[in-house]
């Protein structure tokens, strides 16, 4: 269910978990990995992208080529890897993943407020209950365009922090949006796969 495509995933310590559709990767996804590595003392931090998401579906670019750009990021910075992985649940992920870090890594899953609230309020149906979720994973939450609010009998399984506001406002959408209107969008996307980011969208993107 999980396939390395950069770096090697640690065997003990603390795993940070960074899911997303990377439609593309911006520098906030960087510097959630980022402030989340340094204020949790992370030993690596893994940008996971799910071959099925259940929230949204992305017709293009293709998994591979983000899974690519994920590759490249990794190997541009240290402790980080990249990985695919089946399942789009978060509970999945850490699942999937647990079975490759084994019993010795403490796992935590970094999001945005964002991201966090769709966690919180999925329809999980039969399956496992939010709650019952943090028992297998700490979630670590950035606020981003306002602060999440934890509930009570979450604390001390979804904790906060903070990322550099001048990074952190970027989102792919907005990248995507420029791109098609041909405005200034190379600022929010890491140098490492930013050309291939303007070839992959052209100014097509709907």
């Amino acid at each position: 269910m999980v396939r390395t495509v950069a770096g090697r995933l640690v065997r003990s310590g603390r795993v940070g978990l960074l899911p997303a559709a990377y439609n593309p990767p911006t520098v906030a996804h960087l510097a959630l990995a980022h402030a989340a590595q340094r204020t949790f003392g992370l030993d690596q931090v893994v940008y996971v992208l799910a071959e099925a998401m259940p929230h949204k579906r992305v017709e293009r670019p293709g998994f591979q080529e983000r899974l690519q750009w994920l590759s490249a990021l990794a190997k541009d910075q240290p402790r980080r890897a990249a990985a695919a992985c089946g399942p789009g649940l978060v509970i999945e992920m850490v699942q999937a993943f647990r079975g490759e870090f084994g019993p010795a890594c403490d796992i935590f899953v970094i999001s945005g407020r964002d991201a966090a609230e769709r966690y919180a309020s999925w329809d999980y149906g039969t399956g496992m209950p939010f709650a019952e979720q943090l028992r297998h994973f700490r979630l670590v939450v950035a606020a981003r365009d306002g602060e999440y609010r934890v509930d009570a009998g979450h604390e001390g399984r979804i904790l906060l922090f903070r990322i550099d506001p001048r990074s952190g406002e970027a989102s792919s959408t907005a990248v995507r949006e420029a791109v098609r209107k041909g405005a200034g969008w190379r600022e929010h996307v890491p140098p490492a796969i930013r050309d291939a980011v303007g070839e992959a969208y052209g100014g097509s993107m709907p």
